[in-house]
């Protein structure tokens, strides 16, 4: 017997899927066995493999969490300060706009993971501070800047790779 691939080199292994014969160049070693080239190609993991379908849907909760999260980041941001609460109250509601939004981000992609399922994520909690911050009569704060940095980071871990 002689190899598929290579007719002038005889062997006696075979593809454990196929039953292909197979030299040792040409062997895939899998979990199962041993493979030949065509059965034995590596598949992502299914976490990992994003869809164009899936950006679309994320974009799509990205761009409703904006328009929910801008006015109600305003208004959180007012009541909270108008009842005394500490000036880095937007850097707090930050934080936790940054896990809101890479859960439901993650729920909608079928909690798959990408860097530009991440990079959304980040933008979307960006473009609504900014948003938010030109309604809202307070004005930036560096904490604010950094809480809302965690916000991104905790929405980048949950959909990064």
């Amino acid at each position: 017997m002689t190899c598929y691939w290579h007719p002038e080199i005889e062997t006696g292994l075979s593809c454990s899927r196929c039953n292909r014969q197979i030299c040792p160049q040409c062997l895939v070693q899998a979990p199962v066995g041993i493979r030949c080239r065509e059965c034995g190609k590596a598949q992502p993991m299914p976490t990992y493999d994003v869809r164009p379908a899936n950006y679309t849907r994320a974009i799509g909760v990205a761009a409703g969490l904006m328009v929910v999260g801008a006015p109600l980041w305003v208004v959180l941001d007012r009541v909270l300060l108008g009842l005394g609460a500490f000036g880095s109250v937007s850097g707090l509601i930050a934080i936790l706009f940054g896990y809101v939004v890479g859960e439901l981000i993650s729920l909608a992609v079928n909690r798959k993971r990408s860097i530009l399922l991440a990079v959304i994520a980040g933008f979307v909690i960006v473009a609504t501070y900014l948003v938010s911050k030109l309604f809202s009569p307070f004005a930036f704060g560096a904490l604010e800047v950094l809480f809302v940095a965690v916000g991104v980071f905790l929405a980048w871990q949950r959909l990064r790779r």
